[in-house]
C-alpha cells in the first residue's frame, strides 16, 4: 500500500515541563513561514503514578490537568496567529505509540529538543534521542538548547559517489530538503561531501609499513569531487557552495559545520542489514556525536512502509 503525501503539520514532541523551549519556538517560527499547523505532542507515562492508580489515585485527574497545562502552552502560540493542536499520550512503552502518531499524523517535520553540553561544547544525545533519530519515519528536527528561531546557514551532507540507489536516492531527499529549508528561512546552504581513501581491496594488517599511493589517492579524490560537482550540477548549487573534505567523514563534517557557523546540517542515514531501523548508520552516528549544532535528520524512502509493518507485526504479536 502506497503511503499518502505528508499533511502540512509540524508536530513538536513537548518536553514535560510544559515550557516555551527552542525547539518550540523554531517549529513557531517555522510555521509562521509556510502556514503549516503545529501539533504539540506530549508523550507520558510514569509507572509510579500508574500503580498508585490501582489505589485510588485520581490519575484522569492528573491527565486533565497535564492536557490543561498543554492548551496553555499552546494558546500562547494560537494569541499570534498560529493554528495549534494539541494531543497527550499515556501509553507504555513511549517510542511504538510515538512512532505510530508519526505515522497516522505523516507530518512534514518533527521537531524535538536536545540537550547542549557548553562545557564539551556538543549536544548530548539521551538514549530516547537516539532512539527517535533511529526509527522516526518523518523528517526529524534535533533543536539543541540557545537556538535562535530560525536557522541563517544550513549545510547538506551528502554522499555522491556511493554506489547503492538507495544513497543516490537519500542524497536528492537531502538536497531538496536542505533547499526549501533555505529557502522558508531566508538562509545560506553549503553543501560539504567528505572523502576518506581506503585502499581497494584493503586488507586489514596486509598493508602495514606500506607508504600510500599518492597518484591513486588524487584520482579517487578527483571521481569524488566530479561527482559532486555533478550533484551540485543538478540540483542548482552554485560551484562556491559545494566543499570537498578530507579525512573521516564524521569528524570532517562536524569541523567544518563548527568552523562554518552552521545552524542546522541536514543528514541522511542508510542502514545496512535486516535489523536496519535499529541503527542510525556509521557515519552518522560518528557525526551526531561530534556537533554542535541542530540536525536535519532523513531517512530513505520506503522507511516508514517498512516500519509500519513491524510495528504491526509487533502489536499482532503482543
Amino acid at each position: 500500500m502506497r503511503m499518502s503525501e505528508p499533511s502540512s503539520t509540524c508536530m513538536v514532541i513537548v518536553n514535560g515541563n510544559l515550557a516555551l523551549t527552542p525547539g518550540l519556538v523554531r517549529a513557531a517560527a517555522l510555521a509562521r513561514k509556510s502556514g503549516d499547523r503545529l501539533l504539540l505532542a506530549l508523550f507520558e507515562f510514569n509507572q509510579a503514578l500508574a500503580r498508585m492508580a490501582t489505589r485510588g489515585f485520581d490519575l484522569d485527574a492528573y491527565l486533565r490537568g497535564r492536557h490543561e497545562k498543554l492548551e496553555s502552552l499552546a494558546e500562547q502560540l494560537r494569541r499570534d496567529g498560529l493554528k495549534v493542536d494539541t494531543r497527550l499520550f499515556w501509553d507504555h512503552p513511549t517510542m511504538p505509540h510515538m512512532l505510530l502518531t508519526v505515522l497516522a499524523e505523516q507530518p512534514q517535520m518533527v521537531i524535538k529538543d536536545v540537550h547542549r553540553e557548553a562545557l564539551l561544547k556538543r549536544v548530548l544525545f539521551t538514549p530516547a534521542d537516539l532512539d527517535l533519530l533511529r526509527q522516526c519515519p518523518a523528517p526529524l528536527m534535533l533543536v539543541r538548547g540557545g537556538t535562535r528561531g530560525l536557522p541563517k546557514r544550513i549545510l547538506a551532507a551528502v554522499d555522491p559517489l556511493d554506489g547503492e540507489g538507495r544513497s543516490r536516492e537519500l542524497n536528492a531527499r537531502v538536497l531538496n530538503a536542505a533547499n526549501r529549508l533555505a529557502m522558508q528561512c531566508d538562509a545560506e546552504l553549503e553543501v560539504a561531501h567528505a572523502f576518506e581513501y581506503i585502499p581497494p581491496f584493503a586488507v586489514p594488517g596486509l598493508l602495514t609499513g606500506s607508504l600510500p599511493d599518492m597518484g591513486l589517492i588524487e584520482t579517487f579524490r578527483a571521481l569524488h569531487q566530479d561527482a559532486l560537482q555533478a550533484l551540485g550540477k543538478e540540483f542548482g548549487i552554485p560551484p562556491e557552495r559545494l566543499h570537498m573534505l578530507d579525512g573521516i567523514p564524521g569528524r570532517a563534517i562536524a569541523g567544518f559545520a563548527a568552523a562554518n557557523r552552521i545552524d542546522v546540517v541536514v543528514m541522511g542515514s542508510v542502514q545496512r542489514g535486516f535489523l536496519e531501523r535499529l541503527s542510525i548508520g556509521s557515519v552518522a552516528e560518528d557525526l551526531l556525536q561530534r556537533l554542535d549544532c541542530d540536525v536535519l535528520a532523513l531517512k530513505p524512502d520506503g522507511f516508514a512502509e517498512r516500519l509500519r509493518t513491524e510495528l504491526e507485526r509487533g502489536d499482532r504479536a503482543g
